[in-house]
Parts: C-alpha cells; sequence; structure tokens
C-alpha cells in the first residue's frame, strides 16, 4: 500500500518538469465564454436576456470510455445557465455545451433535476457519479438539491441517487466539491469544502452504494478545514483582490489499490491521508479516524483537482505553479509534471480512453474577482488541455 511506503521525513521535492509531458502538451478546446448549444425557445431566451449571459464558467472535464468530453459548469452565476451538466458537441470548428443528460434534467425547475454540478467522475463501468452541490448562486440549496447521482451513460439512465440530509450537507455551509470513486467496494469519497460558513464547515463524507448511505467525517476539523494565515498568488495577482480566500477540503483522489485516500485543502499546501478500510466501516470512531490521519508531505503549491493512476501515482493541479504535480507511487517524490505559463488556474483532471490526462484551467480567480474579459482576453478563458501517454486511470483496475 503507497501509503505505508512512505515516509515523510524522506520525502523530497523536484522541480524538474517531465520532458515527455512537456512536449505533448495540446490544447484541446478552447473559448473566451461558453457556447451552449440549446434546443428549447424558453431556457435559450432566458439566457439571452440574464445579465450574466455569456459568464458562465467551467469547472470541470471527464471522458467516458468512447472519448466523449462531459463538463460542469456549476450555476454559481445564476439560475439562468442553461446547463450544469453538458457533452461536448462540435458545431463547426466550435465545440458547444450540449445539456447532459438532457434538457429536462437540467432545467431549473424541475424538482428531481441537476442544479449545480461542479465534481463528478466517470467510472470504468461507464456510470457517471454526479455530485450535485445544489445552491445556486449562492446558500441555502433548497431540501432535496444536495444529491449524488448515478448515471448510467450506455443504458442512458438513472441507476441510484442519495440525497444528503443537513447534517450531512449543510444547506447554509456546504460546498459539495468533488469525489473520487471505489468501483471494487461501491464506496465514493466526497470532499466538502464548507466555503459558506465562516469559520469554514469542511469535511469529507463516505458514501456507500451498496446501502445508498452515506456518513460525515473530521467535520470543521483542521484536516478539512484552510490552513491559518495562508494566502498565494497566481503569477503577480494575489487571489482573492478583496482578502485572502479560504476553502476547505477540495481535490480527492484513490491509490490505484484502494487502499488510500487522499485530499488537500485548497488554501493550504498539505497533502492529507486515510486508509480507506476504516472509513468503509461506519462503525469506525470519529477518534480513531482522526489519529489514523497521515500528514503526507507539504507540497511546492496548494491545490485543486487531484486523481490517481493505475499504477500508485497522484497527479494534483499546481495553483501557483500553472501546472500538474506528480507523486511518485514507487518513490513518494513530489515532482512537476507538466508547466504551462496560460495554464492559470488549472482546476479539474480527467483521464481519457487513450491513456491521456486532461486538465481545465479556467482563471477561477479572476472570474470570482469580478474583472474576466469574455470579449479579447490576452489569452483564452477556459481551456481543456491534454497530455498524451500518461496512462490509466484509477478506475481501470
Amino acid at each position: 500500500m503507497l501509503k505505508r511506503m512512505l515516509n515523510t521525513a524522506a520525502l523530497t521535492v523536484a522541480l524538474v518538469t517531465s520532458a515527455a509531458a512537456q512536449e505533448g502538451l495540446e490544447v484541446v478546446a478552447e473559448w473566451n465564454s461558453l457556447p451552449y448549444a440549446v434546443k428549447d425557445e424558453a431556457t435559450q431566451a432566458a439566457w439571452e436576456k440574464s445579465k450574466i449571459h455569456g459568464q458562465a464558467l467551467i469547472q470541470g472535464a471527464k471522458l467516458d470510455s468512447a472519448g466523449n468530453i462531459y463538463v460542469s459548469t456549476a450555476r454559481w452565476g445564476g439560475p439562468e445557465i442553461p446547463s450544469t451538466l453538458s457533452k461536448l458537441v462540435k458545431n463547426g470548428e466550435t465545440w458547444e455545451l450540449e445539456a447532459y443528460p438532457s434538457e429536462e434534467m437540467n432545467n431549473i425547475a424541475n424538482k428531481a433535476g441537476l442544479k449545480a454540478v461542479l465534481g463528478f467522475e466517470i467510472d470504468r463501468n461507464d456510470v457517471m457519479w454526479i455530485l450535485d452541490q445544489g445552491h445556486v448562486a449562492g446558500p441555502p440549496f433548497e431540501e432535496g438539491d444536495a444529491k449524488l447521482v448515478l448515471w448510467d451513460i450506455k443504458a442512458n439512465k438513472e441507476i441510484q441517487r442519495f440525497v444528503f440530509p443537513n447534517e450531512l450537507a449543510n444547506r447554509e455551509c456546504s460546498f459539495l466539491n468533488d469525489l473520487a470513486v471505489d468501483n471494487d467496494t461501491g464506496f465514493a469519497y466526497i470532499a466538502d469544502s464548507g466555503i459558506f460558513c465562516d469559520p469554514l464547515h469542511g469535511g469529507l463524507l463516505i458514501y456507500d452504494s451498496n446501502t445508498n448511505s452515506a456518513r460525515r467525517i473530521l467535520d470543521q476539523h483542521k484536516f478539512t478545514n484552510n490552513e491559518p494565515h495562508f494566502f498565494f498568488n497566481i503569477d503577480d495577482r494575489q487571489v482573492l483582490k478583496g482578502g485572502g480566500m479560504q476553502t476547505g477540503a477540495d481535490g480527492i483522489a484513490l491509490s490505484a489499490d484502494k487502499d488510500t485516500v487522499y485530499w488537500t485543502n485548497l488554501t493550504g499546501n498539505t497533502l492529507y491521508s486515510l486508509d480507506t478500510d476504516l472509513l468503509r466501516n461506519f462503525e469506525t470512531s470519529e477518534t480513531v479516524i482522526e489519529n489514523a490521519v497521515d500528514v503526507v508531505t507539504s507540497l511546492p503549491s496548494n491545490t485543486d483537482g487531484m486523481t490517481g493512476d493505475s499504477e500508485g501515482n497522484i497527479y494534483m493541479t499546481a495553483l501557483s505553479l500553472d501546472g500538474i504535480m506528480k507523486l511518485d507511487g514507487a518513490t513518494g517524490q513530489v515532482s512537476r509534471f507538466v508547466h504551462h505559463p496560460e495554464m492559470n488556474w488549472p482546476d479539474t483532471l480527467a483521464w481519457g480512453p487513450d491513456g491521456a490526462l486532461y486538465v481545465v484551467s479556467n482563471h477561477l480567480h479572476v472570474w470570482v474577482d469580478g474583472e474576466m474579459d469574455f470579449d479579447s482576453p490576452e489569452i483564452p478563458n477556459f481551456r481543456i488541455w491534454k497530455i498524451p501517454g500518461v496512462g490509466k486511470s484509477y478506475t481501470s483496475q
């Protein structure tokens, strides 16, 4: 098991960029403003008349076994955003966002529909695990809106749903962020950044698809909240202009053997881990869990998105380094895997069926500051990058 192989004291950090990864880096899609492909006339009219028209922010991207790309655009700006989960479709030379699984499922008025999807995952069986934050343009969310939906892509149908009660995802504080999925046991591990309360209300949630039940752990703990006095820049810009960002548990990933779950708090640079066998037993006490948390290492940059490959390596976006870091599963060494000066705010990582690693960059800090130029920015606001030949997803075995 990787965690037991790592000696924190012996970990070293190398900021040498992988030449092979760097040479193959390419942009597969880019936009200044996100174009939606909308069939429903009322939805399109509401979007065009909205004060936030053309100002949606892309967050996540994932690929299925056929190579289709899906993206999330959580409705942080407002309810008029046509879809919060979309499939990329080509219109001439332009990639457009088409509501997925349907416009009806993305209809903001649909009580059972998707409200604000940020994190999601596609497993080895082409089942999409859709994490719905629930809140639109800020808290609170309505009862039933914060949920986890399992959608079978090949069968085109919902196969399971779990609605988070208030004690697991607080209507005022919760910010369900991202998840990692274990097909072997049927468990998912979810990060809640807890950004809507001060102090933060961060935590981790463990979901068991076998019993359709969940548990919250490390609630408002130092392991899941922001590190005090932590601040950072992206290039020469302070994040954020109105004061330091505060975000708890964010990036989360599983080791290849699914024995270890890793996570970080976005406003912090510490990598933590836990043995998943403790977490899969809902009778394990909170005290035992707290004492079992391993401080793996201090990272050279704070991170947003994380993922693992089938060889035990963990990849993490590097916000202040414009790229991606890699934790080597064999040596425990952290290195800079990819760097590009225009990869500003690398957000989410995804695996393609061809062994490529994908990453979304979205200038999130500029968007949150309200200073994004949607017409003629110096570099495109939103990009999906591809790094060929990296390996296979942790979900593949």
